[in-house]
């Protein structure tokens, strides 16, 4: 019997790009995993050589050009923040788009790891450490001040009213929630996947280095994603442990009337410790340094925010934390794409906000990502992506909950508000979380707590992040070289010293706000490797 040929089918279409990714990658499955590990140990990657000396070039230019710097470091900020708000926005929203898709499709269940692998670390420490690394010195910084700041002085409406207060917490938990943790997710589960289960280098570079057929063209490709990515970690990371310097010495003035901390000695000095500390903490590996740390930090942080909790407005705090889940979560929608084109005062406003918030995730995703992703081994891309994103946010909520909770209500019912110290025309942010701890019992020991606190988390971030650019510089080695980690870790210090000597970290800032525009670029490479890949195990059955 002779078939119709109506009713054959035509050959079915392959993907000429996918196939050939396919090809590029299948390799890495069939070499020993002590193969790669020990060719990543010996080796001194070019990114190392480029990413040293565009760092000690800047830090010349810092000390024979300040002002200059500070010039073309402003007009950068600017130009980012103002010509590329549409780009950010919808990259940090798609960011989280993409990662619901990850989570709840087929993939989901894929282990970071091999398939028997469990988690290295418990939930726990998994949890302290990514949140340490992540937010823990901008929480402390801007905790009882940033939504005090946007209640007097609000992007739409009137200043110092109820509406404000909603308003301000949440365009707060904005800023700080979903979407930063979005971003550095997305590069977490890039980076994961293809190192434990693919057994690629621990690079950003090694999802998108087989992207395209041309060698010559790949090759860049790695040498671009992860130099920029390093430079961005170096620069993002020291103008934090810089905005913490600055705090350490607001705290010691405003708790102690030690006003010699403001100054260029003490900034020294802050620095200094801060820096033996980290080294130290890097000399003990991740899992005593890093681990340890963090979760003192994360036990301190608790105590510190039941403290004020219990000492403060308890009530309208519980009342605050479920009205601004409830804001914050009905308006996330329109806040993921309001890019205002029609409003340039709010246009003005976001640049100052949102859009140095968002760049600033962007800058630090290379940093946080590898880090969570080099604690993440053994754990589904469900687990990693739901546990990054929802109980860091939910941390987030309560703790803005708390002390911006506290810090609006002293505001709105009190005459002893904060308000003229963060947001008055000589205000500074940095002493917000030292004033509302004034107001309660026992601002002495509680003052003190906070100042150990926020020089351990700036501990664990230095610490972390020169981790992290060890191992991007020597080519993913899961465990650098002391004498690579104490390199970069003066290095690092250095930076950060001679810029905060200068008065202002903006220069700082604007390097990493710049290179949060080519590695965003990277990001998206990322994004549409993975699910090639991903979709090629579900089809072989290789789950």
């Amino acid at each position: 019997m002779t078939s119709d040929p109506k009713d054959t089918k035509p050959p079915r279409k392959h993907n000429d790009f996918r196939d050939k990714v396919l090809e590029r990658l299948v390799h890495d499955e069939d070499r020993e995993i002590e193969d790669i590990r020990s060719e990543e140990h010996n080796r001194m990657s070019t990114n190392m050589f480029l990413s040293v000396g565009f760092t000690v070039l800047f830090t010349i230019w810092a000390v024979i050009q300040g002002e200059s710097l500070l010039t073309i470091a402003s007009q950068a900020k600017s130009f980012v923040t103002r010509n590329l708000s549409w780009f950010f926005i919808l990259l940090a929203t798609g960011s989280l788009i993409y990662l619901m898709y990850l989570a709840f499709s087929r993939f989901g269940d894929v282990v970071l790891g091999d398939p028997e692998d469990q988690p290295e670390f418990s939930d726990l420490s998994w949890y302290s450490m990514l949140f340490s690394a992540g937010m823990g010195v901008g929480l402390l910084f801007w905790g009882g001040a940033e939504p005090v700041i946007h209640f007097l002085h609000p992007p739409v409406g009137n200043p110092a009213t109820v509406e404000a207060a909603r308003q301000a917490m949440g365009i707060t938990l904005f800023h700080w929630g979903l979407h930063g943790w979005g971003v550095y997710t997305l590069c977490a589960v890039a980076v994961a996947y293809y190192g434990f289960r693919k057994r690629k280098k621990y690079l950003v570079s090694s999802a998108v280095v087989d992207l395209f057929a041309s060698p010559t063209l790949n090759k860049g490709l790695k040498l671009v994603a992860d130099l920029t990515a390093t430079l961005a970690i170096i620069f993002g990371v020291a103008a934090s442990v810089g905005m913490g310097t600055y705090q350490l010495a607001a705290g010691f003035s405003h708790a102690y009337g030690w006003t010699a901390a403001k100054s260029g000695v003490g900034y020294a000095v802050i620095l200094v410790l801060v820096t033996i500390a980290f080294i130290a903490s890097a000399t003990t590996g991740l899992k005593k340094g890093i681990q340890i740390l963090s979760n003192v930090n994360m036990g301190m942080c608790i105590a510190l925010m039941l403290f004020v909790f219990l000492c403060g407005p308890t009530l309208f705090i519980l009342k605050l934390f479920v009205d601004s889940l409830g804001q914050y979560l009905s308006a996330l929608p329109s806040l993921g794409f309001r890019v205002a084109p029609f409003t340039p005062a709010y246009e003005h406003w976001m640049a100052d906000w949102t859009l140095t918030y968002f760049t600033w995730w962007i800058a630090w995703a290379p940093f946080v990502g590898i880090f969570i992703a080099r604690i993440s081994r053994g754990r589904t891309i469900k687990e990693l992506i739901l546990g990054s994103l929802a109980v860091p946010t939910l941390f987030t909520v309560a703790w803005f909950s708390v002390f911006g909770g506290t810090g609006l209500w002293y505001e709105m019912n009190t005459n002893e508000g904060i308000g003229h110290l963060v947001a008055g025309p000589n205000g500074d942010p940095a002493v917000g979380l030292f004033a509302l701890l004034g107001h309660l019992p026992l601002s002495g020991v509680t003052s003190t707590l906070s100042l150990c606190l926020l020089f351990t988390f700036l501990v664990t971030s230095a610490d972390s992040a020169t981790f992290v650019i060890a191992m991007m510089t020597t080519e993913g080695d899961l465990e650098p070289r002391l004498g690579t980690k104490v390199m970069w870790g003066t290095l690092l210090a250095t930076v950060t010293g001679i810029l905060v000597s200068q008065g202002s970290i903006e220069p700082i800032q604007a390097a990493a706000l710049s290179s949060a525009f080519p590695y965003s670029l990277v990001l998206i490479l990322m994004a549409l490797a993975v699910p090639i890949r991903l979709a090629h195990q579900v089809a072989k059955r290789r789950l």
